[in-house]
């Protein structure tokens, strides 16, 4: 345990360190910099914004990001990935009302103009979010839509709506795990066997390989989004209509106020917001509200 924890300790310093050094490389550019080497959650919130708050203002602005993101900006072209990670998250972003960072700068990009239009489909889209990996805390695996849920939510709504169901799997190109372990899991097997009406956002790597593109385009076909709580919330949240957060009430992370119900994440694109810790109370409100 104590050698755990000095090990932590080195990695939190030697990152911290290639930060101060990046920051301190940008002292003498005339470019305005942003830096953003927190989890993907960050990168919707806070960066995503306002680098395309100084984008709205026709101001330079270069990026530096964790790898396989830049595409998540793309309004820009001057963005460099670093191999860098930092566990050092602002707390106060898990609110329920909006954190200060909002308050200056800070412009949602308008994702869901900008990518629709690439897809189009018979009926309704309904979008689902889910993630099934390790916590960063080694605590387990909680915060996800289990096999039993997902074929009960498929048999109710699929003939009503083209799911399209989104999960990346383990070393997915142009995607960034925020070194969560992804784990093995049988939800697409599910799918071909038993529910070959379901899309996954694999039926459509070949249009689209970029991972994130492919996510904008897709979720801008929907008003509906179902998702698990973290930063396939924060995406789901930039296409407007409602947007059903399941926050697992289980492990370190559990009940935070930016996953409830009228949350600031509302602010990315008014969407809807409705946050639930079980099972049975997303399924009763989906279908009494999207039966």
């Amino acid at each position: 345990m104590i050698l755990k924890k000095i090990h932590n300790r080195s990695i939190w310093l030697f990152t911290n360190l290639k930060i101060i050094k990046l920051k301190l490389s940008q002292l003498f550019n005339d470019k305005k910099h942003l830096l953003e080497f927190n989890e993907f959650t960050w990168d919707m919130l806070r960066t995503l914004p306002k680098a395309y708050y100084f984008k709205n203002k026709d101001k330079d602005v270069k990026i530096f990001i964790k790898p396989n993101l830049s595409s998540l900006y793309y309004f820009s072209d001057t963005i460099k990935e670093k191999p860098i990670f930092s566990t050092d998250n602002d707390p106060k972003t898990y609110n329920f009302n909006q954190p200060n960072f909002t308050k200056r700068e800070w412009l949602p990009p308008p994702i869901k103009k900008d990518f629709q239009g690439y897809y189009n489909f018979k009926k309704p889209t309904l979008i689902i979010q889910n993630k099934y990996s390790l916590e960063f805390s080694n605590e387990g695996i909680f915060n996800f839509f289990s096999l039993k849920f997902l074929d009960t939510f498929f048999n109710t709504f699929k003939k009503k709506y083209q799911i399209i169901y989104i999960r990346p799997r383990p070393n997915q190109k142009n995607y960034y795990e925020d070194r969560n372990d992804i784990m093995p899991f049988e939800d697409y097997e599910l799918i071909k066997n038993n529910h070959p009406e379901v899309k996954t956002i694999y039926d459509f790597i070949d249009d689209e390989p970029d991972f994130n593109l492919l996510q904008f385009k897709l979720h801008s076909t929907a008003e509906k989004h179902l998702s698990v709580s973290g930063g396939n919330a924060c995406l789901a949240a930039y296409f407007g209509g409602e947007v059903v957060i399941f926050d697992s009430p289980e492990g370190k992370g559990a009940g935070r106020g930016i996953w409830k119900t009228d949350s600031w994440l509302n602010l990315l694109a008014g969407s809807k917001i409705v946050g639930f810790n079980n099972y049975n109370d997303i399924l009763n409100y989906t279908f009494k509200k999207w039966k």
